[in-house]
């Protein structure tokens, strides 16, 4: 029958703390106690689990040439392909610097026609300066000799004879001036013909240039592994038909002799990771092979995770101490890295420790009940915790709330 009303037997919280007290009291008298370990002291290994994926230590990147030209694949190497050097890898299409390369040439022809053109235009009006250079000369030379006679002669004479001396004198001066002017002009206007031959020949340099790194070779062994690329929308595969822009990356050709794996460690942890420390690895490819290294490189910068603002993690590398053919750069790896080892400390299981806004604490055993203890811990491996300080050797530590446990075994559960 039902009143509507909640007709269990209610208790003000004092009562309830009293009453589970002695509850406690009562089970530790039958010798029921719950799960606890004894505080040992010993050698501790710490042990950290990471998963990062598998990398070649010496990769060989291959970009898209920087050039004027819009890019199109025409052909591309089958992912996969283990190639040597002289492989081909990639051919861009070739039809736009075909034509640069032809208009490059005509303009080279007619920026050399230019140049002996005139070369021999500028050479003619050089020489005929020096045909009246020399003319004038002569001519200087005739009325000088006519002067030198008329010193005795009539004074008519002389003076008729010193100003044709005269008028030979200036004619000789211009001639002079104007072949040494005419050579600077050929010098300038030659040297302007040559600079454009020049700048017409490094145009079709650079094409022919452009023209042959449309076909990309391999320069070392390695087997082909190829790039996303950006199709306006989403990122896919690299495949015939694309259009890459100037220098993105488009395959790469990893050297498999030294492979790696790239993990990234909390900084909590960092300070229990090593250069050195020994790593066994499994990949999820091939779960029953077990893989030797040892940690190789640690970032000096944080990396601040994009999703979880506040975290940051350190880059690890862990490089394998032998090469083997499963190993695929990608795979994704887990890593068990072993590192310090402490000789002799006190720790726990990570259960014994629990945790509130006061810091951490344990339940110990003390007089036949558990009261709460505050402790200092330090370095973890995942399933145990140093205790540094609040516990001593062969103290008897709760696994669970003691309070908890004994309501579950007042409850029957």
């Amino acid at each position: 029958m039902s009143f509507g009303r909640d007709t269990r037997l209610h208790l003000n919280r004092p009562l309830q703390a009293f009453l589970l007290l002695l509850l406690l009291f009562a089970l530790g008298c039958m010798g029921k106690r719950p799960p606890e370990v004894v505080a040992e002291r010993g050698e501790f290994s710490i042990v950290l689990h990471e998963s990062g994926s598998v990398a070649a230590t010496r990769s060989i990147m291959v970009s898209a040439p920087r050039m004027r030209v819009d890019l199109r694949i025409q052909y591309l190497i089958d992912e996969g392909t283990n190639v040597v050097p002289g492989d081909t890898l990639l051919i861009f299409d070739q039809a736009e610097v075909k034509k640069s390369i032809e208009t490059a040439q005509a303009d080279l022809d007619i920026a050399q026609a230019n140049l002996r053109k005139g070369q021999a235009q500028l050479e003619n009006e050089l020489e005929n300066l020096r045909s009246a250079l020399t003319y004038d000369s002569t001519s200087w030379k005739l009325a000088q000799l006519r002067l030198e006679r008329t010193r005795f002669e009539s004074e008519v004479s002389r003076q008729e004879a010193e100003l044709q001396f005269n008028q030979a004198t200036l004619s000789l001066e211009q001639s002079v001036a104007k072949y040494h002017a005419q050579i600077a002009i050929n010098d300038e206007e030659l040297h302007s013909l040559e600079l454009k031959v020049q700048q017409a020949r490094a145009e079709l340099d650079e094409a022919v240039r452009d023209f042959n790194s449309l076909v990309i070779t391999a320069h070392a062994p390695g087997m082909v592994v190829c790039l996303p690329s950006w199709r306006g929308d989403k990122f896919g595969k690299l495949r015939v038909g694309d259009t890459p822009w100037r220098g993105q990356a488009l395959l790469e050709l990893p050297d498999f002799s030294a492979m790696q794996v790239d993990l990234q460690i909390n900084e909590m942890d960092l300070n229990l990771v090593s250069k050195g420390d020994s790593c066994d690895i499994v990949l999820d490819a091939w779960p029953d092979q077990h893989f030797s290294a040892s940690v190789t490189d640690i970032s000096v910068l944080a990396t601040e995770h994009e999703n979880q603002v506040g975290i940051k993690s350190f880059d690890v590398v862990a490089s394998f101490d032998e090469a083997s053919e499963l190993l695929k750069p990608g795979m994704n790896a887990r890593c068990t890295i072993f590192g310090q080892r402490l000789p002799d400390v006190i720790s726990l299981p990570v259960e014994c420790l629990k945790r509130d806004e006061a810091g951490w604490y344990v339940w110990a055993l003390e007089g036949g009940e558990y009261l709460r203890r505050e402790v200092s811990i330090g370095a973890t491996n995942g399933d145990r915790t140093v205790v540094e300080d609040g516990v001593s050797e062969g103290d008897h530590i709760a696994l669970v709330d003691p309070e908890a446990w004994a309501e579950q075994q007042a409850s029957g559960n």
